[in-house]
């Protein structure tokens, strides 16, 4: 009996492409390979072996969609390890020998990096401006690129000489409306002098099972004189002479919000200050006040015109 005839074709030709060249540790990514022969035979059906470099097989799919001149997998789903680094793997095609047509193994590397997990840090309800040695209040939300669960991760304020002012561990609700913004509630003592100053929060990164980096905000805080007097400012419709409920009242750096009634009451020191109201759907009003004690004053806003878009 005749032995049967086997040709070889040699190499095939295989490229991965990638999904991201940088993902978060123990995160998914996808890679998609592409294979050809040089002599233009039909490669679908082919398994392609995904492994990593003890050879562990990571996962695989078949040579199916002709694209061009070669023949596309799926995207095949892969779990980066929990190592942060670069990773290299390898996609394996077997030899496969099909109508008297053998083709030799072919394999192609193929790298990503894997990163700690990263945190970003925000900041909010913090008083637009604080009487010198006064004690206030502010959130902090922290959020991991992962969404992982942050609950007790440490967090801490300094000041602009990098010295401790508070410190916090996360909660273990989210805020309302967000799915995996952690945050604390932290209190802090403004500085006895007036003026600018940026303070920054930080949080330690982690090694433990998920690597976490660290990460850190810097924010403003605005210390001025304790206040002696009260601005009491009432806004009303110039044409329907009602409240307006959520008005923004500002007198720089004081900021407040009218209530039910219409009502904001801005405690700050004697001064100069511009008046500046504005409200949605309303024309904004400014004015200069002077401030040497208790003032009251009344706003009327005019509506916009219709088909006027307000941008505020």
């Amino acid at each position: 009996m005749a032995a049967k005839a086997v040709r070889t074709h040699g190499q095939r030709t295989c490229t991965i492409e990638v999904s991201l060249s940088e993902v978060d540790a123990g995160a998914e990514l996808t890679v998609t390979a592409r294979a050809s022969c040089p002599h233009g035979c039909d490669l679908s059906g082919q398994n392609v072996s995904i492994r990593n470099q003890d050879d562990t097989e990571l996962a695989s799919g078949e040579l199916a969609e002709l694209d061009g001149e070669a023949y596309v997998t799926s995207a095949l789903v892969l779990r980066a390890p929990l190592k942060v680094g670069e990773h290299i793997c390898r996609a394996v095609l077997a030899a496969q020998e099909n109508d008297g047509v053998l083709h030799e193994e072919t394999s192609t590397e193929f790298s990503f990096v894997a990163m700690a997990h990263a945190a970003s840090v925000n900041v909010w309800g913090l008083p637009s401006a604080i009487a010198a040695g006064e004690r206030f209040g502010l959130k902090v939300g922290i959020k991991c690129s992962a969404g992982c669960k942050l609950t007790g991760r440490q967090l801490s304020i300094f000041d602009g000489e990098g010295a401790q002012v508070g410190a916090a561990s996360l909660l273990d609700d989210v805020w309302p409306g967000t799915s995996a913004l952690y945050f604390a509630e932290v209190e802090a003592q403004a500085p006895l002098t007036t003026g600018d100053y940026k303070w920054e929060i930080k949080t330690s990164g982690s090694d433990s099972s998920v690597p976490h980096a660290a990460g850190s905000f810097t924010f403003a805080v605005k210390v001025v004189r304790p206040p002696d007097c009260k601005v009491t400012v009432e806004a009303f419709d110039s044409e329907t002479q009602t409240p307006i409920k959520g008005a923004h009242v500002l007198l720089h750096p004081y900021r407040a919000l009218t209530d039910e009634s219409g009502v904001a009451k801005v405690k700050l020191a004697k001064g100069r200050y511009k008046l500046f109201v504005s409200g949605f759907k309303y024309i904004a009003y400014e004015n200069i006040i002077d401030v040497a004690g208790d003032v009251t004053t009344r706003v009327e806003l005019t509506a916009e015109p219709e088909g006027q878009e307000d941008y505020r």
